[in-house]
Parts: structure tokens; sequence; C-alpha cells
């Protein structure tokens, strides 16, 4: 089943429907682009050893075949260790909807029920959820549910499966009674909690079960769907820059508030723990269920919230706009809307209260509570009125902005900038949190810092799930700061892409929204 060409004419022999198109092996460019008219345009270009989505191309017209097939090969080549390609047909507004299956090796075999897996950017998942909106949707759901399960322990039957396996078919939105066989996974899928919430059948319990050689005595008729169930994937990257990856090091993990019977959190990380641009981005699955679709949506939408994870930029906001927005809400899925929705989703940006935040915490650790001598104070006394204590705050997008802080009767006055005052508390909470007090407006959030260096203090704040990186600069790297963006809107950028992202200040400078390349030692 790992050889996409060989895995689709089989189970084709057996009766499960496959996408129209051409898989033959050992097809040359010429003789796939001779079939191409036949297969129907627009069609995809996909490795036969492929996974995941990676190396496929859509291809519209007959003259752009000889380029694209030149592009495949070698992306193939690269990535699997062999070129083979094969068609389809492409399906307009598609569905990826998957098949749970487990089969012993006495000949038993069942499905529990199908995951809907249309949410994914760049063909990878991103929210999963059981069972298919689609098909909960649709007057004779049950019908089509039994017809696809069918379809999936057939494919699983054919090469006398024995384990939990997946099997993945695409349902045209336009003609959702169709669906297309398109790979089985030999494996527990990611997503896999998603079934055991809607089911209560442990899958890696039978997996061992099975491998032990017992008998699967969970029958077709014991599996009942109750509830609706849905998974967030935590990505190390950027969302509003092209989900660009995400490196560095975890100084506060929060991954749970609560004790929430119905919320479920798949995890490895550990505070401290460095994440790299060498392994898959994928650093935790948070799974909600609820009675019913909304519920379970509101679910997940909280637990988001509560997510916290600061040192490493995550995409936990962007899976909150996601959740809650009204397409997805309506159940209106195909595997092509996070790619539409990205540029009009508002992402929120740094403003003075966590500018006003920064500078308060650096005061703080500047001239910590109880300090006796009056030089080491930071209340900028002075014969006549007090002076504001300033501190230079680095903004993600590499811009600085000037927060004064003065005391008063009530705690301080701030100012970002020549902005309007603000009347500015404090609180101070259990270990990385603390209570900002805003013009009488509260604003809680969790802070971490590394040790700083170079004149440099590096500061994450987050709250509700969002995060963002600001620097603490001293007087000598302010104006390096300075002189750095005068040097680079007059220097030439040199393009190179690939490399994971970081901020304006790290060793990695911005020279696009989407592009990086290594700064000089002037810059940093």
């Amino acid at each position: 089943m790992g050889d996409k060409i060989r895995s689709k004419n089989h189970v084709m022999s057996y009766g499960v429907p496959c996408v129209p198109g051409i898989a033959e092996p050992g097809l040359s460019d010429e003789a796939l682009i001779e079939a191409a008219p036949g297969v129907g345009f627009p069609l995809l270009i996909k490795p036969s050893a492929g996974g995941g989505g990676k190396g496929m191309h859509i291809v519209e017209r007959l003259e752009d075949m000889a380029a694209t097939l030149l592009t495949a090969r070698r992306v193939a080549a690269s990535a699997f260790g062999d070129d083979t390609l094969f068609l389809e047909r492409l399906i307009q507004s598609p569905r990826h909807i998957e098949v749970q299956v487990l089969a012993d090796n006495h000949g038993n075999v069942i499905h529990l029920g199908e995951r809907e897996c249309s949410l994914q950017r760049r063909h990878q998942k991103v929210i999963e959820e059981a069972p298919s909106p689609l098909l909960e949707s649709l007057a004779n759901g049950a019908e089509v549910r039994a017809r696809i399960g069918e379809a999936a322990c057939q494919a699983a039957r054919s090469v006398r499966y024995s384990g939990a396996g997946t099997v993945e078919f695409l349902v045209s939105d336009q003609d959702p009674e169709h669906f297309f066989f398109m790979e089985m996974n030999t494996r527990l899928q990611v997503e896999h909690p998603v079934t055991e919430m809607v089911t209560g059948v442990d899958l890696v319990e039978w997996q061992v079960r099975i491998a032990a050689g017992e008998v699967l005595t969970v029958a077709q008729s014991d599996v009942v769907l109750e509830g609706h169930a849905v998974e967030a994937r935590v990505y190390a990257e950027v969302p509003e820059r092209g989900f660009m990856p995400s490196i560095g090091e975890i100084m506060m993990l929060r991954e749970r508030a609560s004790n929430d019977p119905h919320v479920r959190v798949d995890s490895a990380m550990l505070t401290g723990l460095s994440v790299s641009g060498d392994y898959d981005p994928m650093l935790a699955k948070v799974i909600a269920w609820g009675p019913d679709r909304k519920a379970a949506l509101d679910t997940l939408d909280h637990a988001l919230g509560d997510y916290t994870l600061l040192g490493v930029h995550t995409n936990v906001e962007y899976l909150r706009l996601l959740v809650n927005d009204d397409d997805v809400r309506a159940g209106r899925l195909d595997t092509g809307l996070i790619e539409r929705k990205l540029d009009g989703m508002e992402f929120r940006q740094v403003s003075d209260v966590e500018l006003v935040a920064a500078a308060m915490l650096d005061r703080q650790v500047l001239a910590p509570a109880g300090t006796a001598a009056p030089w080491n104070a930071a209340d900028g006394w002075r014969v006549g009125a007090p002076a504001p204590w300033k501190t230079t705050v680095g903004r993600p997008d590499g811009g600085l902005a000037t927060v004064g802080l003065t005391v008063d009767a009530q705690g301080f006055t701030a100012r970002v900038d020549s902005g309007v005052e603000h009347s500015a508390v404090m609180r101070p909470g259990p270990s990385g949190h603390a209570v900002l007090v805003l013009d009488g407006v509260e604003h809680p959030f969790t802070h971490g810092s590394p040790s700083s260096e170079l004149g440099t203090r590096e500061l994450w704040l987050g709250s509700d799930g969002w995060s963002c990186r600001l620097e603490i600069l001293d007087r000598e790297a302010r104006l390096q700061r300075i002189l750095a963006a005068s040097s680079a809107k007059k220097a030439p950028r040199i393009p190179k892409s690939g490399l994971p992202c970081r901020e304006p200040s790290s060793p990695f400078r911005c020279t696009t929204a989407t592009t990086w390349k290594r700064a000089t030692s002037s810059s940093q």
C-alpha cells in the first residue's frame, strides 16, 4: 500500500472506486503528456512514492505539462528517492474524508466511522474532526457512511491487513455520494484521538492486542458514534508569514489550564526543550469533545485560549481564528479553504498594552521592589518634577518604541512614544504570570525571558493563545539597531529562502515578508 500506483490499481480490482487518471509504473514524460487530455484538466501530477501531499503539482493546461513534469520528477527523486509519477483528475471543491479500520489476524475487519481532514495547509492537515460535517448534513448520510466504510474495509481485506489503519478518500462537495480512494496509511494517524473520543475505542490498545494475536472482539454493530470531536495541530510556525517554520527554546509551557474531561492534549513538549528546523514542526495536539459540533468547537476554542507556549512562535492564534470562521462553523469545508482565508484574517498586533507591560517588567528586573539605596530606586526622582523611566522596546516587526513610566500616587503614568498617557499598575502573580491594569482594564498575561546578551534582553508575552517576542534594548543596542536599519535601506538585498523564522535582531534578518538572510555583525 506504500506505492500509490500499485495500491490504486490493486484496490480497483476489488471494486474500490478511485479518482480517474493514469497510474502505471515506468511512464515517461512523453507518455504522461500524451495521456493528460484523456484524464482531463485541471489535473494533478503525483509522486508514486509520496505522502502527506508533498510533491503534488496542479496543471491547468497541456502546454504546462512538460515543465511541471520536470519539476515534479526532481522533487519526487529528492524527497522520496523515486521519481515515478502518475496523473489524477483534480476533484473540484474536494473534501478529505478518511475511514479508520481495525483488522485482526483471524479475518475480522471493521471500520470506526470517518474523520474529516479538509482543513489543510500545503496539503498537510491542520484541523481534523469526527464525524464528517458533510456526511452529517446529508439526508442519507448514514447510508453514505456505511458505503464508504465498507469500501475502506474492502481495501483492508484485499491486502489481508492486520492492525489499525486508515483509508483516505476524496469526496466532491458538489456530489458527496461519490467518493474516490486516495491511499491507505498502514499505521495510526496523528488524528486518531478524535475517533477514540466519539467511539470510546482505544485504538492504541487494540493495535497492541491484535499484534499479540488476540481476536478483535469489537463487532461492526458495536461501533456507535457519540457526540463530536475536533483536533487542532499546534505547529511551530508563523501563519501570517506564509506558515514559515519557527525555531527557539521553550521558556514557558502550560498546555492545560483545567482538568476538563472533554479536553485532551497529546504532547512531548517540556520547558527548556529546543525546537529546531530539522524536524516536522508539529509540537502538540489539542483535542476536544462535545455533544454536538458547535459544543466541540467551543470547547476546542477555549482550550486553545488556555494553551501557553513562550519561546517559539506557534499557530495557536491562527487555529482560534480558524475554528471561529463562519464557513468552518457552518461546515463549509474544502482543502483550499485555508489558503483562501489566510490573507483576510486579522491577526492580533502588538499594542500599547504589551509595550507598557514590557517596560514595567524591565523596571522590576533593573530595580526590584524593596531597593533601599536611593541611587537604585527606579522612581525618576529629581529636584522638581520626576523624570520618566524610559525603556526602548524592540517590536516584532523590527521597529522601536520608547515607553516612559512616571511614578504617581496610583502607580504609574505610561506613555508610548508621543502617544496618549495611560494609568498603569502591575500586579504580579505566580511565577511567569502577571496582570497589567491599564486605564482600569485588567490584562492578564504570561511572560518569560532568557538571559540577556549584547545589550538586548529578549522578552516573550502571551495571552489567550497569542504570544509575541519583544526586546528590551540598552542605549548601545538601540543605536546599533537604528544604524543597522539605516544601512539596510541603502544596501542591496540578497534573497535566500528556506531559513527558519527568527526575529530581526537575531542572527537572521528579515529582508522581505518571507525571505531571510544572515545579518552582518553591524546589524547585531
